[in-house]
Protein backbone atom coordinates (compact mmCIF):
# COMPACT_ATOMS: atom_id res chain seq x y z
CA UNK A 1 0.00 0.00 0.00
CA UNK A 2 2.76 1.98 0.77
CA UNK A 3 4.42 1.85 -2.06
CA UNK A 4 1.35 2.70 -4.25
CA UNK A 5 1.08 5.72 -2.10
CA UNK A 6 4.60 6.97 -3.09
CA UNK A 7 4.03 5.43 -7.01
CA UNK A 8 0.62 7.73 -6.86
CA UNK A 9 2.30 10.94 -5.63
CA UNK A 10 4.89 11.07 -7.98
CA UNK A 11 2.51 10.80 -10.93
CA UNK A 12 0.22 13.78 -9.77
CA UNK A 13 3.64 15.74 -8.67
CA UNK A 14 4.92 14.45 -12.75
CA UNK A 15 1.46 16.18 -14.26
CA UNK A 16 1.96 19.17 -12.33
CA UNK A 17 4.74 20.32 -14.04
CA UNK A 18 6.02 20.03 -17.89
CA UNK A 19 9.06 17.88 -18.83
CA UNK A 20 9.56 21.02 -20.77
CA UNK A 21 8.58 24.47 -21.36
CA UNK A 22 8.33 26.61 -24.52
CA UNK A 23 9.55 30.06 -24.69
CA UNK A 24 8.90 32.25 -27.75
CA UNK A 25 11.51 35.35 -27.89
CA UNK A 26 9.43 38.83 -29.30
CA UNK A 27 12.34 40.44 -30.73
CA UNK A 28 11.65 43.99 -31.49
CA UNK A 29 12.68 47.00 -32.93
CA UNK A 30 15.49 44.99 -35.13
CA UNK A 31 16.84 47.28 -37.78
CA UNK A 32 17.32 44.43 -40.66
CA UNK A 33 19.06 47.17 -42.91
CA UNK A 34 22.34 46.99 -40.88
CA UNK A 35 22.28 43.23 -41.82
CA UNK A 36 24.88 40.98 -40.12
CA UNK A 37 23.30 38.41 -37.59
CA UNK A 38 21.59 38.32 -34.56
CA UNK A 39 23.12 36.19 -31.79
CA UNK A 40 20.24 35.23 -29.45
CA UNK A 41 21.58 33.20 -25.79
CA UNK A 42 18.78 31.45 -23.50
CA UNK A 43 20.83 32.03 -20.02
CA UNK A 44 20.07 29.67 -17.35
CA UNK A 45 21.83 30.76 -14.07
CA UNK A 46 24.03 33.63 -13.29
CA UNK A 47 27.49 33.47 -14.57
CA UNK A 48 30.47 35.36 -16.45
CA UNK A 49 29.11 34.82 -19.91
CA UNK A 50 25.95 36.56 -19.32
CA UNK A 51 25.03 38.72 -21.51
CA UNK A 52 27.76 36.85 -23.79
CA UNK A 53 26.58 33.29 -25.49
CA UNK A 54 25.52 31.17 -23.29
CA UNK A 55 26.37 27.63 -22.10
CA UNK A 56 23.12 26.46 -22.79
CA UNK A 57 21.74 27.36 -26.03
CA UNK A 58 22.30 30.26 -28.62
CA UNK A 59 20.68 30.52 -32.03
CA UNK A 60 22.51 32.85 -34.66
CA UNK A 61 18.97 34.05 -37.11
CA UNK A 62 19.53 36.79 -40.11
CA UNK A 63 17.83 40.23 -39.18
CA UNK A 64 14.44 39.91 -41.69
CA UNK A 65 12.09 42.34 -40.39
CA UNK A 66 11.78 44.90 -37.38
CA UNK A 67 9.76 41.86 -35.58
CA UNK A 68 11.46 38.70 -35.53
CA UNK A 69 10.38 35.99 -33.47
CA UNK A 70 11.98 32.63 -32.15
CA UNK A 71 11.45 29.66 -29.76
CA UNK A 72 13.23 27.64 -27.33
CA UNK A 73 11.98 24.21 -25.38
CA UNK A 74 13.39 24.25 -21.99
CA UNK A 75 13.12 22.61 -18.66
CA UNK A 76 11.28 24.87 -16.28
CA UNK A 77 13.23 27.49 -14.24
CA UNK A 78 15.27 30.45 -14.42
CA UNK A 79 16.65 32.23 -17.71
CA UNK A 80 17.69 35.27 -19.04
CA UNK A 81 17.51 36.34 -23.18
CA UNK A 82 20.52 38.41 -24.37
CA UNK A 83 21.06 39.19 -27.70
CA UNK A 84 23.39 41.32 -29.90
CA UNK A 85 23.05 42.37 -33.81
CA UNK A 86 26.51 41.41 -34.82
CA UNK A 87 26.11 44.40 -38.24
CA UNK A 88 29.85 43.61 -39.12
CA UNK A 89 29.50 39.39 -38.18
CA UNK A 90 32.85 40.04 -36.49
CA UNK A 91 31.49 37.75 -33.57
CA UNK A 92 31.84 40.36 -31.10
CA UNK A 93 30.12 43.50 -29.25
CA UNK A 94 31.92 46.25 -31.09
CA UNK A 95 32.02 49.17 -28.48
CA UNK A 96 33.03 52.92 -28.53
CA UNK A 97 35.93 54.20 -26.04
CA UNK A 98 33.22 54.26 -22.64
CA UNK A 99 32.21 50.75 -23.56
CA UNK A 100 28.97 51.76 -25.10
CA UNK A 101 27.97 49.40 -27.52
CA UNK A 102 27.92 50.14 -31.81
CA UNK A 103 25.76 47.27 -32.33
CA UNK A 104 22.21 46.80 -31.27
CA UNK A 105 21.75 44.47 -27.94
CA UNK A 106 18.75 43.57 -26.05
CA UNK A 107 18.25 41.57 -22.63
CA UNK A 108 14.77 40.17 -21.50
CA UNK A 109 12.84 42.75 -18.82
CA UNK A 110 14.15 45.06 -21.05
CA UNK A 111 17.01 46.18 -18.66
CA UNK A 112 19.14 48.52 -19.40
CA UNK A 113 20.92 50.26 -16.56
CA UNK A 114 23.18 53.02 -17.12
CA UNK A 115 27.36 52.69 -17.55
CA UNK A 116 27.51 49.08 -17.39
CA UNK A 117 26.49 45.79 -18.72
CA UNK A 118 22.65 44.07 -17.38
CA UNK A 119 23.26 41.61 -14.85
CA UNK A 120 21.64 37.65 -14.89
CA UNK A 121 19.73 39.02 -11.75
CA UNK A 122 17.65 42.11 -14.08
CA UNK A 123 16.76 39.92 -16.79
CA UNK A 124 15.98 36.65 -14.46
CA UNK A 125 12.75 35.37 -15.86
CA UNK A 126 11.11 31.89 -14.26
CA UNK A 127 9.79 29.88 -16.70
CA UNK A 128 6.75 27.66 -15.07
CA UNK A 129 4.77 27.26 -17.99
CA UNK A 130 4.59 28.16 -22.30
CA UNK A 131 5.46 32.19 -22.14
CA UNK A 132 6.40 34.53 -24.33
CA UNK A 133 9.16 37.22 -23.89
CA UNK A 134 9.53 40.85 -25.86
CA UNK A 135 13.13 41.82 -26.09
CA UNK A 136 13.20 45.74 -27.44
CA UNK A 137 16.61 46.17 -29.61
CA UNK A 138 18.71 49.28 -28.82
CA UNK A 139 20.95 50.60 -31.06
Amino acid sequence: MRGFVCCLTALVLNAQSPATVKVTVRLLDVRPAKGGVIHVGLHPEPGAAFPGPSPLVNRDISPGASETILSFDVVPGAYAVAVHHDANSNGKVDANFLGIPREGYGVSNDARPKFRAPRFGEARVALIRDTTLTVRMAY
